[in-house]
């Protein structure tokens, strides 16, 4: 297993300049941001084939691994049927670069219908992800779902796949192999979920892995009550309530040798580049507790 974090946390920054502070620091790995926030990719050049070998040349210059693309906001669900078509055109583009790039793993979530309940939104995930699914295995890149639950935004329109529950009826109703999990502990402890069952009962989909964790806030908890969402937050690894020995034993366990992506959405830690920067390397420092 190995340390890498999801780039989403320096946006402003130029390809080069993270592939260099990551080799500086000590990561081997980065998931990139898929989504038009990060202005130094084109996706679509990726997609066709062009521009690659000054892509990959730029990375064997820094021995980066690219362990993953990650965009979720992504309308898969939408009730508008040109938006749904336009999620599938999207994501096809992100397959066809990775596939490009030999990047194994594209990470997203399955968009929702918010004024839809969960039987019909899944009714529609049958509907639009056979199409999404025989792209992947076309491309043959893996399709991972990640598991935050959005529901402190409104209107909750991001994801179902939040739960092992949600991830059974997901794999189930879409049986293809293309379909996998990019799982992340820090939204299943504050849904009161058993991390280390979810990884067992799912050791053949997972094929990425997130850090972050989250600091469950009692006092807010006892004061608002659960539905405001605000009782919770995400932190660092290490400064939360994940159990990071047991998460990563069970990852052990099942066999995984991947990255352990660190997603950086820790408050405290934010504001400037240097404090993003020194939240990275608490939190590569504690989980190499463990690996």
């Amino acid at each position: 297993m190995h340390i890498g974090f999801y780039n989403s946390c320096f946006m402003e920054w130029e390809l080069e300049k993270t592939f260099a502070w990551a080799k500086e620091n000590g990561f081997s790995g980065i998931e990139l941001h898929g989504g038009p926030r990060y202005k130094h990719i084109n996706w679509q050049d990726f997609a066709a084939g062009k521009s690659i070998s000054s892509f990959k040349k730029l990375q064997a210059q820094y021995d980066i691994e690219l362990t993953g693309i990650m965009f979720g906001a992504i309308p898969f669900l939408s009730p508008d049927p040109e938006k749904r078509k336009e999620a599938v055109a999207y994501i096809e583009m992100l397959l066809k670069a990775a596939k490009n790039l030999e990047v194994p793993i594209v990470s997203t979530f399955t968009g929702r219908d918010p004024l839809k309940t969960i039987e019909e939104n899944l009714t529609l995930y049958e509907e639009v992800f056979p199409r999404i699914a025989e792209i992947a295995e076309k491309q043959q890149v893996k399709l991972a779902f990640e598991n935050c639950p959005m529901y402190e935004y409104w209107p909750q329109v991001y994801n179902i796949a939040v739960s092992p529950f949600m991830w059974n009826e997901l794999f189930t109703r879409v049986p293809s192999d293309a379909l996998a999990l990019n799982i992340d502990p820090s939204h299943l402890v504050w849904q009161g979920i058993d991390i280390v069952e979810a990884v067992h009962a799912f050791k053949d989909r997972i094929v990425i892995a997130q850090a972050k964790d989250t600091e469950v806030l009692p006092s807010v908890l006892r004061n608002e009550g659960m539905l405001t969402c605000k009782w919770w937050r995400h932190r660092i690894p290490g400064q939360g309530d994940v159990d990071w020995n047991k998460f990563i034993s069970a990852l052990y366990d099942i066999g995984y040798d991947g990255v352990l992506s660190i997603e950086h959405e820790d408050p405290i830690w934010t504001g400037t580049d240097e404090k993003v920067a020194k939240g990275l390397l608490l939190s590569k420092k504690h989980l190499e507790l463990f690996i």
